[in-house]
């Protein structure tokens, strides 16, 4: 019996609560069609609060709102209620879309509506317009796994932003069923669409991309070159070394600077002298702040190599150049090996006052351990 009451109980609360939604939404519906531009947002955001399929076609109307804000709202809430119905005019409002806030909502709709959207995506990525391309790339993103496949064949679009944006948008999903066709994107004609598929294949990390992204640190454009070193570090292959090394003496700053980076992600010990003469500030044309980042990241990438960079590093406490010595110093002590405490002890008597404040410091840091 009790239970028949509670049941029963239960019904007449939801007949009760249902009439009052229902007109909750058909106000918010009058308030989207009539209200101010300011009720009219408002109201497009509530009703994909609520995410009653009613109010759907509402929503759509309102994807020509002459308010931006009403017209993105209206596209949030339609991702947020998810009803196919809404895929289409979505698409069809981006390609008339000017405002890049008001499109970026469109395509995150086309995302958060999911698998349903993909088949009118890819015909979105055939449209004349890039933008519209573009669009459709950002939602297969959104979208994921299921998106794999078109977003390949964006890989072949005409226009080099879909090409970037799909080679984007598969590094971050990160399916391996990607990387040949990102490893031919490395070749393409475009130079930032193959700093994409460098930076995708890094992100995806398959060991198939190593000879490719080697290859790829012979590029013409430099920035090719520092984001194959990059995403070679990512991918943490030992056959790249020899190569970083020889990067290290690229004429670009970025691609010096990557490769030193890299080689302190891999931590081999072969990389160690060559890290120590990039250390020299006196050893490049390089502008002085290129020149110190270099210095920067070829310290940090001894730190991380550790225990086989020790004594090279006390042999560097000699080192002709006091910006060398600097350093060592400061690697000694951010390595902590006590072996360095009477290399550090001489390195106080150092003419340059840079170098026997480091070694002080380096001292610190070891004895506190």
């Amino acid at each position: 019996m009790k239970l028949s009451l509670i049941l029963t109980a239960l019904v007449v609360l939801v007949a009760m609560v249902m009439p009052a939604v229902a007109d909750e939404v058909d106000d918010l519906i009058l308030d989207l069609k009539y209200g101010s531009a300011d009720v009219r947002s408002e109201a497009a955001y509530a009703l994909g609060d609520i995410g009653d399929p009613s109010a759907v076609d509402s929503l759509i109307d309102a994807l020509k709102d002459k308010d931006k804000y009403v017209r993105g709202e209206a596209a949030n809430s339609l991702g947020k209620i998810g009803d196919t119905r809404a895929v289409d005019p979505l698409i069809d409002a981006f390609k008339d879309e000017e405002d890049k806030w008001v499109r970026w909502r469109f395509e995150s709709a086309l995302g958060d509506i999911g698998e349903a959207a993909i088949d009118p995506l890819i015909e979105a990525l055939k449209d004349e317009d890039p933008w519209v391309r573009t669009g459709a790339v950002g939602a297969l993103f959104d979208i994921g796994e299921p998106a794999i496949d078109p977003l390949i064949g964006a890989l072949k679009d005409e226009d080099a932003v879909v090409r970037g944006g799909a080679a984007n948008a598969l590094g971050k999903i990160g399916d391996p069923k990607a990387v040949d066709p990102l490893i031919d994107a490395l070749k393409d004609e475009d130079k930032a669409v193959r700093s994409m598929a460098a930076w995708a294949l890094g992100e995806i990390g398959d060991p198939r991309a190593v000879d490719p992204l080697i290859d790829a640190l012979k590029d013409e454009d430099s920035d090719v070159r520092g984001d194959a070193a990059l995403a070679l570090g990512d991918i943490g292959d030992a056959r790249a070394v020899d190569p970083f090394i020889m990067a290290l003496n690229d004429s670009d700053g970025y691609v010096q600077w990557a490769a030193a980076q890299a080689l302190g992600e891999i931590g081999d010990p072969k990389a160690v002298d060559p890290l120590i003469l990039a250390l020299n500030d006196s050893a490049s044309s390089l502008p002085p702040m290129e020149r110190q980042s270099i210095q920067l990241m070829a310290f940090y990438a001894l730190v991380k190599i550790g225990e086989p960079a020790i004594d090279p590093l006390i042999l560097a406490l000699n080192d002709s150049n006091s910006s060398v010595r600097c350093y060592a110093a400061d690697a000694l002590g951010e390595i902590g090996d006590p072996r360095a405490v009477d290399p550090l002890n001489d390195a106080l008597e150092d003419e340059d006052g840079d170098v026997r404040e480091a070694a002080t410091e380096a001292l610190e840091k070891i004895q506190a351990e």
